[in-house]
């Protein structure tokens, strides 16, 4: 498995997609931290961004990646090394060379422009979703085998997690609005990777009451350590669930 991840990973550091997300994090934190007098306020626009960005790219970019070194897998794949070590290798590259690249393009200017909690959650919140959509770009890649169907299948994934799931929670909580629903809508947010993030740094910030009602319930249940602890807890199974999937896949897929 090391080998395969010292190869896979001196790849992707000559890949100039990794090093062009490094860029494109950092120019974007450093130019929303320069245009806002604010970084209070500079930090909420990142958090957006991030929350739709990095998905996207991680995304994306694991499942061409995927793609694109099949014939180096499959050489791989017939050298006397178990399969499950192949692609745990691809995958601790993987998610080394991203968490790498978004440590210096988004890390950095949190450290240099607001070293406060709320940085460091965004900072852990966006970590966290690098590894769960590595994940699931492989699970992706290693269910279609069309490049092209497996990248629509990963922006239909994409858009329905950073777009679609909050307006049918949203118009889900004000249909149901005369019931109780407290119970349900922590465990609804819970099936989005992304709301956990968002919710994590936004109530770092005291933005809960901004959040209207819904803000309320999580304020409540990830105010506390506890919480934060069961939102970490929720994106690891994420991260494992779908890397368990994949072994399953891969051990059984024709090359």
């Amino acid at each position: 498995m090391l080998k395969v991840f010292k190869y896979t990973l001196i790849d992707l550091a000559r890949n100039r997609f990794v090093l062009g997300y490094a860029l494109l994090m950092l120019f974007v934190a450093e130019g929303l931290f320069f245009v806002e007098d604010d970084p209070a306020k500079a930090l909420l626009s990142l958090v957006q961004v991030v929350m739709a960005l990095v998905p996207l790219i991680a995304l994306v970019f694991t499942i061409v990646y995927s793609y694109d070194s099949l014939e180096f897998t499959q050489l791989l794949a017939v050298q006397p090394i178990a399969r499950r070590s192949i692609l745990a290798g691809q995958l601790l590259a993987l998610c080394t060379a991203l968490l790498v690249a978004q440590g210096f393009g988004l890390g950095l200017p949190l450290i240099v422009h607001l070293p406060n909690l709320a940085a460091l959650m965004l900072s852990l919140a966006g970590s966290g979703l690098v590894l769960v959509f590595t994940a699931l770009g492989l699970l992706i890649a290693l269910k279609q085998r069309e490049k092209a169907r497996g990248v629509g299948v990963g922006l239909t994934v994409w858009f329905l997690f950073v777009l679609v799931y909050d307006a049918l929670l949203m118009a889900l909580m004000f249909s149901f609005s005369d019931h109780p629903i407290e119970p349900y809508v922590v465990p609804l947010a819970a099936l989005n990777p992304v709301d956990m993030g968002r919710i994590l740094v936004m109530l770092q910030v005291d933005l809960a009451a901004m959040m209207g009602y819904s803000g309320a319930i999580y304020k409540h249940f990830f105010g506390s350590l506890g919480g934060i602890a069961v939102a970490a807890v929720v994106l690891l199974l994420w991260f494992f669930g779908p890397t368990l999937f994949s072994f399953r896949t891969f051990q059984r897929k024709d090359l």
